[in-house]
């Protein structure tokens, strides 16, 4: 471990659509100590019964959708502690969409329930403004310019946009479903290796997600958000953040601005880092990106363990 603690790392904080349920086995008992003092402030701070949630399925007063966004919150910020106490220490955090809020809870930028209240906001605040049928969808095996061109010529412009450029050949969209259901069905007959629709009521960021915003932005203006600790980079434009302000501007765009995750990676490592760490339980963002950046090592919390496993 102590090879891992000299590198030269970023961590990466993933968004949404994990079902930790299934992870739960990987944690042992000092994390589920940790998870269960977790769990209880969440239920004193938002109502809901991670815990039960989470180990016997237990029906909650939310819907299965924002139980698994508290669930990966939550633990993610587990393993990231988890990482920290083995003597990991990132030079930078990059978080995709709602790793935006992990990341900055795990940099003492904000509290875990000032990441609850605000995850809670984010799934409240578009129920309350009239919708047009929003949804997002995935496309691999299409370039940003192909996806951008099937948009075009359909003449979808006003109804779907590039929400995120993952890698080079797998592109997020975000819109009108009407619109994301004709541009998926054109890029699978032009010959796309997956498309699907991502589980998603609303249209975050494009546009769309702006109709209500105004709820959330009230609430980053009376929450307590602090200088982080350690440095954030944008997924929108590779800024360094680390000061409250801009770190209040960037939970906004959070919602409403296409993210540019593959050129995220590719600064980070134009920036010298060589190694990127998943704070998670998974590997999903791994997966999405470690093709953007061949030579250099990703490493997941189930290889970690192995790691700290194999020195004991």
């Amino acid at each position: 471990m102590q090879a891992l603690s000299d590198k030269r790392c970023a961590f990466l904080f993933q968004g949404v659509g994990d079902e930790y349920q299934e992870f739960s086995h990987l944690l042992d008992e000092k994390q589920k100590e940790s998870l269960n003092s977790y769990c209880s402030r969440a239920n004193k701070e938002i109502g809901l019964d991670l815990w039960n949630y989470l180990f016997h399925s237990a029906a909650t007063k939310h819907d299965k959708m924002f139980n698994d966004w508290i669930a990966i919150y939550t633990c993610d910020c587990i393993a990231y502690n988890t990482y920290i106490e083995l003597g990991i220490r990132p030079e930078l955090l990059l978080g995709y969409s709602m790793g935006l809020i992990t990341e900055m809870t795990c940099a003492k930028s904000i509290s875990y329930e000032t990441g609850l209240q605000m995850l809670l906001t984010i799934y409240e605040y578009p129920k309350l403004a009239a919708r047009k049928g929003e949804g997002m969808g995935a496309i691999v095996g299409k370039t940003y310019r192909q996806v951008d061109e099937i948009i075009h010529k359909n003449n979808l412009q006003s109804h779907v946009m590039i929400a995120s450029e993952n890698n080079g050949e797998c592109i997020v969209i975000s819109g009108l479903k009407s619109g994301i259901s004709q541009v998926l069905k054109v890029a699978e007959n032009e010959g796309a290796i997956k498309v699907m629709e991502i589980n998603s009521p609303y249209a975050f960021h494009s546009p769309f997600a702006a109709n209500g915003i105004e709820r959330f932005a009230d609430l980053m203006e009376k929450l307590q958000v602090l200088d982080s600790t350690t440095p954030i980079m944008s997924a929108f434009n590779q800024d360094i953040l680390q000061h409250t302000l801009e770190l209040k501007k960037e939970l906004v765009k959070n919602m409403t601005s296409p993210m540019q995750w593959k050129d995220g990676i590719l600064k980070l490592s134009d920036l010298g880092i060589d190694t990127f760490i998943e704070v998670s339980l998974g590997d999903s963002i791994t997966k999405m990106s470690r093709i953007i950046s061949i030579d250099n090592d990703f490493l997941t919390y189930k290889k970690i363990s192995r790691l700290k496993t194999s020195q004991c």
